[in-house]
């Protein structure tokens, strides 16, 4: 189902914080438009459909096609296009429409993409007057497809690797004058918890009135996740006045862990539950000998890492076969994991190196290969 078969209305988020009436002064609003549907009619024009967001969109308005992995494309909105394929002139605020793009080819614009009225190139952006354009137009349509794992995912991956924010903050009283402490400002939503509360950009900041004209904190995400380590909020609520997207405490700490993950080069894959799948181990020929001897060596630097296993995971329907490495360990945490990874990565030939806890495992463990164990002597 394509937005062409929404109602024709803006998106309303549902914030915990009272809206007020939104100021379209100046450059902000950004006008967006996220690509549900993308029409390639020739190998050279190609239409993306949409509802716009922030404002109106013009036929001849030059427009950024922006995308994951800091794709931005300048374009220009040649045709307009309603509902009913009637070309206007112009398409106002929760109008579905499409736009025939300028100087785009099949496979330039893919779903979920953003049509924006600003760029969010990396170098064009002042930390220090954050602009997230990207972000903004896919939080404008979060309610819509809170249920799409992809959407939802595009939205995590953005705030927890590309976004930088506005916080506002305060000296505590009598302590004014020293740079060092500071206070961020903590808002209480109608379900009575408290949020620490950010804005994409100046727009939004100005939208928060009664605040004191104090100071403003730009915030990534460890900035994000290093104060949430240090003062008891409830989540983090991302531009209070509009879209009011709520992150959960426990929803900031498991992106923070994947972000490690990610950090440290490691990819979780899914196996499907009731998928077929063998354990073997390696007659000594075909065993790995230069991957295992890379492993213990970085294991040896280890402490926390008391023994590890080997085999070969076969799947026979896809005829895949990876490197399965179970590891016991004092402490679970995606930095060992990321170490082991760097340091098998040159010797893993064409498969893919998987890893696992032992406690996950469980007794799988005995019918593999124990190709490390710590030996230290015990000291008494």
């Amino acid at each position: 189902m394509g937005l062409f078969d929404r109602k024709n209305n803006a998106a309303d988020n549902g914030s915990s914080i009272e809206k007020e009436n939104e100021n379209t002064s100046g450059k902000f609003p950004i006008v967006s438009l996220v690509v549900e549907e993308v029409l390639s009619m020739t190998s050279t024009e190609v239409s993306v459909i949409g509802n716009v967001r922030g404002g109106t969109i013009r036929q001849g308005d030059e427009l950024y096609l922006l995308g994951r992995g800091d794709k931005s494309v300048k374009t220009r909105a040649l045709i307009l296009q309603d509902t009913m394929m009637n070309k206007m002139d112009k398409a106002e605020e929760g109008t579905n429409v499409s736009v025939v793009l300028e100087g785009l080819r099949a496979g330039d614009a893919e779903k979920y993409d953003v049509l924006s009225s600003m760029n969010c190139m990396e170098g064009e952006i002042n930390p220090e007057e954050p602009c997230n354009p990207f972000l903004v137009a896919l939080l404008r349509e979060a309610k819509n497809l809170q249920s799409d794992r992809d959407f939802m995912g595009r939205i995590m991956e953005t705030i927890a690797t590309k976004a930088i924010f506005l916080s506002p903050c305060m000296h505590p009283p009598g302590q004014e004058n020293d740079e060092s402490k500071i206070g961020f400002a903590v808002l209480k939503g109608k379900d009575g918890k408290n949020y620490l509360s950010v804005m994409t950009d100046i727009y939004e900041l100005e939208q928060l009135e009664g605040l004191p004209e104090k100071l403003v904190q730009p915030l990534d995400f460890p900035k994000i996740v290093s104060v949430f380590a240090q003062i008891p909020v409830d989540g983090l609520l991302i531009n209070p006045k509009s879209e009011g997207f709520v992150l959960s405490r426990p929803l900031i700490e498991a992106l923070a862990q994947h972000k490690r993950k990610v950090d440290n080069h490691l990819a979780e894959e899914k196996i499907e539950k009731g998928s077929p799948m063998m354990l073997a181990i390696p007659v000594e020929e075909h065993k790995p000998t230069e991957l295992l001897n890379a492993l213990s060596e970085y294991m040896k630097t280890e402490p926390r890492i008391i023994r590890a296993w080997y085999a070969v995971m076969i799947f026979p329907k896809e005829d895949k076969k990876n490197h399965l490495v179970v590891v016991d360990t004092l402490e679970d945490v995606p930095e060992i994991y990321g170490a082991i990874g760097r340091a098998g990565t040159p010797f893993i030939g064409d498969m893919k190196l998987s890893m696992q806890c032992s406690a996950k495992f469980g007794k799988n463990v005995e019918n593999m290969l124990l190709f490390y164990e710590r030996n230290d002597e015990l000291k008494v």
